[in-house]
């Protein structure tokens, strides 16, 4: 069946959109795909060749991805509850033209950067991730936030925009909690957890 077949039909096109989104997730369409991962559908990915999405890893029904310029990743052991959206890319506002007359061809660099989710992220639903947002390992998004700046590791976040409101344990429980998780190379020193806290807005 050609691509001009499906398109041009509409019965087919509409029972190929049902497939691909209700009961098919292509697995080499994306950028990378690891183990263990489940995408609940429905759900619209804009541009599949931008997300990586590491083992481990559930989102649940209607997630709108849209990663059209840049990088959408989830390292890993997240879990992501219902009507996630994710923007890599921004839009313009350029003097003398219309928001309409805005394309990829005119429109200036930065607008579009990678979206970076670390390993064991809890994300409540209706969670809204902008463009550049890095989300720090442990961290957990409170469900309605609007994530538009970086949220640090291990806190809870949440509001509109989203802000960091206090931080789960100590840096005592945090170590213990990653010496059981993670090999020493990749654990959070004494000293870099003290930073992190003492910088954050909590």
């Amino acid at each position: 069946m050609s691509k001009r077949f499906i398109r041009d039909n509409k019965i087919v096109r509409g029972l190929y959109f049902l497939y691909t989104n209700y009961f098919g997730m292509n697995r080499a369409k994306f950028g990378k795909i690891g183990k263990h991962v489940i995408i609940s559908p429905p759900y619209s990915i804009c541009n599949q060749r931008n997300v990586y999405i590491g083992d481990h890893v559930g989102i649940l029904s209607n997630a709108f991805i849209s990663a059209i310029h840049a990088k959408f990743v989830i390292k890993g052991n997240c879990a992501i509850a219902e009507h996630l959206t994710v923007h890599t890319g921004n839009h313009a506002r350029m003097n003398g033209l219309f928001v309409t007359d805005i394309a990829d061809k005119n429109k200036p660099k930065g607008y579009d950067e990678d979206i970076v989710i670390e390993k064991d992220v809890w994300i409540g639903c209706n969670v809204t991730i902008l463009s550049g947002v890095h989300i720090g390992r442990g961290a957990t998004v409170a469900a309605g936030a609007v994530v538009n700046k970086d949220i640090p590791p291990y806190c809870i976040a949440g509001g509109v925009p989203a802000k960091p409101i206090k931080f789960y344990w100590t840096i005592d429980e945090i170590i213990q909690h990653e010496s059981k998780l993670y090999p020493k190379e990749e654990r959070y020193s004494r000293e870099e957890l003290a930073d992190i806290i003492r910088n954050s807005e909590v």
